[in-house]
């Protein structure tokens, strides 16, 4: 059934999904598909070996903003259950990560960083990214990124299957001209890049005004 804004809708017009009797595949497909467009937080962390590394995660927003906190939910490894992520294993040892903030222009980069990978394989040559020194952690920024969010682990919670991991910013950098000086900023020529459901992304080229 279709509507349009203002028809008159009735309890019964609405579909019931029934999560408790869905498979975790389709309850991830379910959200991922409710949930959006959802913000891509691109994390760059680097291993005990000193091995860089970069992906980009969708479930993610900012957690409180006193303190200053962002959480990220991480997901096993793809194709390999019970496996961690090696972001999640760098986080873990380190105890620090940067929350890169990706624009419409690195989609392919972003894209190419998804890619499941050995732990050795440095993600920002995979994915032609410029790592650049951050400010107080010792994972590298992504240099074409629109923002650069440097974060300590204050908190890690077992979600079953996930983990939600809470990070302190200590340091934000950004690109040249992104920020004014009472701090806004012009999402239409910057264009964010954020997550659709399946293989998709958008920016916020359309704005819809309070």
């Amino acid at each position: 059934m279709t509507s349009q804004v203002g028809d008159s809708l009735e309890l019964t017009d609405r579909t019931r999904h029934d999560i408790d009797s869905m498979s975790p595949g389709d309850v991830y497909k379910l959200l991922s598909c409710a949930v959006q467009p959802r913000p891509i937080a691109w994390i760059s962390t680097v291993s005990g070996d000193g091995v860089r590394n970069l992906a980009p995660f969708s479930f993610f927003n900012v957690a409180s903003r006193n303190p200053a906190t962002l959480m990220i939910s991480i997901g096993e490894r793809i194709g390999f259950p019970g496996e961690f992520k090696d972001t999640l294993v760098n986080i873990r040892n380190t105890g620090e990560f940067v929350v890169n903030i990706p624009s419409a222009d690195t989609v392919d980069a972003v894209t190419a960083s998804f890619a499941t990978v050995d732990a050795d394989v440095d993600e920002f040559e995979l994915s032609h990214m410029t790592a650049v020194p951050s400010v107080s952690v010792a994972a590298p920024s992504v240099l074409e990124s629109l923002v650069s969010l440097e974060c300590r682990t204050m908190q890690e919670i077992a979600l079953g299957t996930d983990t939600l991991v809470l990070g302190t910013v200590t340091a934000v950098t950004s690109r040249p001209g992104l920020l004014t000086a009472d701090l806004h900023v012009d999402t239409l020529e910057h264009r964010f890049l954020g997550r659709l459901a399946g293989p998709f992304y958008t920016t916020d080229m359309n704005r819809v005004a309070q």
